[in-house]
């Protein structure tokens, strides 16, 4: 975790080639479906914003990679149908979390801030929602190209990587616990997330 965490602090960065910011424009289209989302929140209710939601965030995230990257070296270990519910489970979960986070409007708006060349096919965006008393929270989006695809495969909010955070939690209970256990934890975040914004 701490690895993964410390490169993306430490690397130097230098601006994306040219005026191409194929990661940027990737973002810039989840931020308007997250706006209209918030725009209609109360409307939708959770099950409502978890389903616009869900095309949005597999269309952006890579999550087949993020779970694995979750499950660090245990992911070898895990049978086919593991890794596939694994992946369903980490998807949901990731759909969910948005689906509670962004439950109300009030104003707010994204900015893009800049784009980044991490390294060869990763690019770093920063990007602001800035809320309506002018406070802005800054939000970082690691984006890679895999296949020809751009996805983002993980999210610095509040300076904290969000999949630094879940590969610590996931191994450390598929060391412990075992994959079922995993995924009961996964299943009852998600119930949980439901259950505070149903």
């Amino acid at each position: 975790m701490l690895g993964f965490a410390a490169v993306l602090v430490l690397a130097a960065l230098v601006p994306a080639e040219g005026a191409e910011a194929p990661a940027s424009a990737l973002i810039e289209r989840f931020h308007e479906t997250l706006i209209g989302v918030m725009k209609k929140a109360e409307t939708l209710g959770f099950e409502g914003r978890y389903e616009k939601l869900a095309p949005a965030v597999k269309e952006t995230f890579n999550l087949a990679f993020m779970a694995r990257f979750a499950a660090g070296s245990h992911w070898k270990r895990l049978s086919a149908d593991q890794r596939g519910k694994l992946i369903e489970a980490f998807s949901a979960l990731t759909i969910a979390t948005y689906a509670e986070r962004f439950d109300g409007y009030s104003g707010e708006r994204f900015d893009t801030l800049n784009e980044t060349q991490f390294r060869r096919r990763t690019r770093l965006v920063k990007t602001g929602l800035v809320k309506s008393d002018g406070e802005t929270i800054i939000l970082n989006y690691l984006v890679g190209q895999r296949g020809g695809k751009w996805g983002v495969i993980d999210v610095h909010f509040k300076g904290v990587s969000e999949l630094a955070v879940r590969r610590s939690e996931y191994t450390s209970v598929l060391k412990r616990k075992g994959f079922g256990t995993l995924i009961a934890v996964i299943e009852k975040k998600i119930a949980n997330l439901r259950k505070k914004r149903g």
